[in-house]
């Protein structure tokens, strides 16, 4: 009598231990929902989201108590897999990456790993950044994409291009070593920014030699 009512308390106990177990997971994605994975023109299985999603929140809880969103988007030309990662940790501060390889697997590693490696070099000088950003001054401007004027009409009027694409974004106040910092971050080949120093203009670009350009714009008098 006691083994037949056990076995029955035992098998009322086990789908609500069950349905615990799926409460727990269905909070562990929800947690990690802010990590949006897509493919362009490719298809992406179960697993590999699943993958990806876990390997890249793992990445980032190392280092940040807190993210806003990750955006990582695969895509196949040919035979080789890209992969793209970009991760807003905060307001204007991202951490960018991409890769290639011949599996998606392969591609998001190394996209991965250039994160690890990027934030693991400036982690400290980024929680510093990042204090001291929300007291910085910030400036508008604008970026334009104009026509090539080699396939524009000879009789259109060259002091006023056609503009096909524009966009807006904040000019920073940084250090030099912050604008660095950043552009390799966001794994970019140029940076404007206002000088902190000398509250001048200042762009960062990288050479073909591997090195950086400074650019320091000084005003001249006519």
């Amino acid at each position: 009598m006691t083994a037949k009512l056990f076995q029955k308390e035992h098998l009322i106990l086990l789908p609500t231990i069950m349905r615990f177990e799926e409460f727990i997971l269905e909070i562990h994605f929800n947690f990690m929902n802010d990590i949006s994975i897509s493919g362009k023109q490719t298809k992406l299985g179960k697993a590999l989201t699943q993958y990806v999603t876990e390997n890249l929140h793992s990445s980032l809880t190392k280092y940040f108590k807190s993210y806003v969103s990750a955006n990582v988007l695969f895509s196949k030309i040919n035979n080789n897999f890209n992969c793209e990662v970009s991760i807003h940790v905060e307001k204007t501060t991202y951490v960018q990456s991409h890769s290639s390889s011949n599996d998606a697997y392969g591609a998001f590693n190394i996209a991965n790993e250039k994160i690890k490696k990027r934030v693991r070099r400036y982690h400290k000088k980024l929680n510093d950044h990042r204090i001291r950003s929300k007291k910085s001054l910030k400036n508008n401007a604008y970026q334009y994409i104009i026509k090539n004027p080699e396939s524009a009409r000879s009789n259109e009027d060259i002091d006023n291009p056609l503009i096909i694409a524009e966009t807006e974004f904040l000019i920073k106040t940084l250090s030099v070593s912050e604008a660095v910092m950043l552009m390799e971050l966001n794994d970019q080949n140029l940076i404007f920014f206002r000088n902190q120093k000398n509250k001048r203009l200042n762009l960062l670009h990288k050479r073909k030699d591997g090195n950086i350009g400074w650019i320091d714009s000084k005003s001249i008098k006519d």
